[in-house]
C-alpha cells in the first residue's frame, strides 16, 4: 500500500512539473524566444550561410587548399539547392553572375557585383573577394558603371520557409490560383487593368503586346522624323504611357525545382526578385504573371537570375494544362524563336520588349 502511494504521489508530482513546463514553454513561445521544430533546420542552414561568409570576409585571409574547396562545395550546394528533386536535368540554377549574390551575406544584386568581382580578378591580391571588396583593399572601389551606392543599397531579399509559405499558391480542381495558406484567390491586376480587360479582352491583349514594342521604339520630337518603315515615331506622351503600362503592376513567380509548389509575389527590383522566393536555389519554372482572380491570364517566361528556355516554358505549359487551367485565352508571350507545331497559341514578342522581367 505504502508502494502504491508512492507511486501516486511521483505520478503527480510528474504531472505538475509537466504542466510548469508546458506553460513556461508557451509563454516563451508567445515571446519569440523559442523556434518550432520546422524552423531549426532553415535556422542551421541561415547560420551556416553567415558563417561561411565571415569566413569568407574575415580578417583572417589565409586559408589552406581544404579550406578553399569546403567553401566552394558548400557554395555550389546551396546554388544547387533542391535541383536533386527535379527529373533529370530540368531544374534552373542560378545563372552564374548572381553566384556571388548568393554567397554573399547581404544578398547583393548579382549584376552589381560582377563589375567589382571582374576587377578583383584583374588586381594582384592575395584576399577572398567579398572581404577585399568590404574590408581590405578594395573596400573605397566606386566604379562609374556601378556606383558603390548602387551596389549596397540592392540588397535582395531572400525567403523565410515562413515568408514562403505566405507567397505559396496551389490551383484547385477548376484550375484556379489560390493562395495556399488562406484559400483566397490570387489576383495581381490593378482596377484600370481588370475594367480594361472585362470590357474587351482581346483588345487588351493587343494594346499590351503593342505598349511593349512602343515602349522600344525611339522617340523623336522633331516635326517630320520618322523610322526607315515610313511610320510615325511615337510622341514622348505615347512613349511615356507605353512605359508606364509595361513597366505597372509587375508580378513574378517560380515554381519549385520538382514543379510540384508554386510561389507568386509582386517584383520590387534591386529588392524582391525570382531568387528571392527559394533563396537562390534551383527552380523548375519561373517568369512574370499576371492573374485575375485566380485565373492566369498572362505569362512572360523571362528571368535574368534563371533564364528559362523554349523547352522548359512549354514543359512548365504542359502543367498548367494538365491542372485544368484555361490557356486559350491566356496572352502567353513567346520571345523565343517560333515553334512550329506548338498546341499553345503564343505570340510572338522580341526579347527586348519584355526584357523588364529580367533582372
Amino acid at each position: 500500500m505504502v508502494a502504491s502511494n508512492s507511486t501516486s504521489d511521483a505520478n503527480k508530482a510528474a504531472a505538475t512539473i509537466q504542466n510548469k513546463y508546458r506553460s513556461f514553454r508557451e509563454r516563451r513561445q508567445d515571446a519569440g524566444f523559442t523556434l518550432a521544430k520546422s524552423r531549426w533546420q532553415p535556422l542551421l542552414n541561415a547560420t551556416e550561410l553567415v558563417m561561411n561568409n565571415l569566413q569568407y570576409e574575415g580578417a583572417v585571409v589565409s586559408e589552406g587548399t581544404k579550406q578553399q574547396w569546403v567553401r566552394a562545395t558548400t557554395s555550389a550546394a546551396r546554388v544547387g539547392k533542391g535541383s536533386s528533386f527535379a527529373n533529370g536535368d530540368d531544374a534552373l540554377l542560378l545563372k552564374k553572375e548572381h553566384w556571388l549574390e548568393a554567397t554573399d551575406s547581404r544578398h547583393r544584386y548579382g549584376s552589381n557585383l560582377r563589375p567589382y568581382h571582374e576587377y578583383w580578378l584583374s588586381q594582384p591580391t592575395t584576399e577572398p573577394f567579398f572581404y577585399w571588396l568590404d574590408h581590405g583593399q578594395g573596400r573605397d572601389l566606386d566604379l562609374d558603371t556601378r556606383p558603390r551606392a548602387r551596389l549596397d543599397s540592392q540588397q535582395l531579399h531572400y525567403c523565410s520557409a515562413a515568408e514562403r509559405h505566405q507567397l505559396e499558391a496551389e490551383l484547385d480542381a477548376e484550375g484556379l490560383l489560390r493562395y495556399r495558406h488562406s484559400g483566397e484567390l490570387v489576383h495581381t491586376l490593378s482596377a484600370d487593368e481588370e475594367r480594361e480587360m472585362h470590357e474587351d479582352f482581346e483588345a487588351w491583349k493587343q494594346a499590351d503586346v503593342a505598349a511593349a514594342v512602343l515602349s522600344r521604339t525611339p522617340c523623336d520630337s522633331s516635326a517630320d522624323a520618322s523610322p526607315a518603315g515610313g511610320a510615325a515615331a511615337p510622341s514622348a506622351e505615347e512613349l511615356k504611357a507605353a512605359k508606364q503600362r509595361r513597366n505597372a503592376n509587375k508580378w513574378i513567380f517560380v515554381t519549385s525545382a520538382d514543379g510540384n509548389r508554386f510561389y507568386v509575389a509582386p517584383k520590387v527590383k534591386g529588392r524582391f526578385q525570382h531568387s528571392s522566393f527559394l533563396a537562390g536555389g534551383a527552380v523548375g519554372a519561373a517568369g512574370a504573371i499576371m492573374v485575375n482572380r485566380g485565373r492566369i491570364v498572362k505569362l512572360t517566361p523571362m528571368s535574368g537570375h534563371y533564364v528559362p528556355d523554349v523547352h522548359q516554358y512549354i514543359a512548365f505549359l504542359d502543367k498548367l494544362a494538365k491542372q485544368k487551367v484555361d490557356l486559350t485565352r491566356a496572352l502567353l508571350l513567346n520571345p523565343f524563336p517560333p515553334q512550329e507545331g506548338c498546341r499553345y497559341h503564343m505570340v510572338q514578342v522580341d526579347r527586348a520588349d519584355v526584357d523588364d522581367h529580367t533582372e
